[in-house]
């Protein structure tokens, strides 16, 4: 079964519920964006508010009817039912009410599989709010890169090399985001369309980092890489985002690392 009969079954099953009163495709397809290897979400409106938690009951049991199921189960929000089908594809149901659907619309594209409610309009005449980082939350990613770099100093003298390349992990990940940051504002993506908000310069640099090999020489390299990769593009992002930079934390933080391991980048 490809994507479009997926959907296809998906919306007969989901009409057949008197349940539910609309369903709309979000995600890569509801933003135009979908490929054969998308994942197929969809937001089914229940018609009584009250009834959302049945609902996802209701139809975390019947999954199997709109495809054979390998795995499913209900996420931790309690609305979204996971599903992966004996072809290994992926589909997720969240149940909402319509005026949740209409705050959800607000973050992103949408499209109507059907609309016995007669909400569509509504939803649809609000523009998708595209991502925007705070600056507190912004730097509460450049303290949190700054304290790893600073435990480098433990991690080094418990010849730790398991959470060592743990660390660098972690670190890349910030400047992940720090680069997402850079390409603000954007629609809001999934972490397996990561690619597709990554500018090519910014997946090269990334794609150039020495891997995380399982000795000092190594772990040292790629982090100092990623730190020299990360510093100067969040320090021009505090500016951008009037957030003020931890000045005294990175200076104790860099001599630190150099009296302690003689580390410095």
């Amino acid at each position: 079964m490809d994507q479009e009969n997926l959907i296809v079954q998906i919306t007969t099953k989901l009409e057949q519920h008197s349940e539910v009163g609309a369903a709309f495709l979000g995600g890569s397809h509801g933003r135009g964006e979908s490929d054969a290897l998308s994942d197929v979400d969809v937001y089914v409106v229940a018609v009584q508010p009250d009834q959302v938690q049945k609902m996802v009951t209701k139809l975390a049991d019947s999954v199997s009817d709109i495809a054979p199921i390998l795995n499913s189960k209900v996420l931790p929000n309690v609305r979204t039912i996971n599903c992966i089908t004996d072809k290994w594809q992926r589909f997720d149901l969240t149940v909402v009410t319509g005026v949740e659907l209409g705050f959800l619309a607000s973050g992103q594209q949408v499209k109507p599989l059907f609309d016995n409610l007669g909400i569509s309009g509504a939803v649809l005449s609000t523009p998708p709010a595209l991502q925007k980082t705070s600056s507190g939350k912004f730097l509460e990613d450049v303290k949190e890169f700054i304290r790893i770099l600073g435990l480098s100093v433990v991690v080094k003298k418990r010849d730790d090399l398991i959470v060592a390349q743990t660390g660098t992990n972690l670190m890349r990940d910030i400047l992940i985001r720090t680069m997402l940051i850079e390409n603000e504002p954007q629609p809001q993506r999934g972490v397996l369309s990561l690619s597709q908000s990554l500018r090519p310069a910014q997946q090269a640099e990334l794609q150039q980092l020495p891997a995380a090999e399982a000795d000092w020489p190594a772990i040292e390299e790629r982090t100092r890489a990623i730190a020299d990769a990360f510093f100067p593009r969040a320090r021009l992002l505090s500016r951008r985002l009037n957030a003020k930079w931890p000045d005294e934390f990175e200076r104790v933080t860099r001599t630190y690392l150099i009296e302690e391991i003689g580390f410095e980048f």
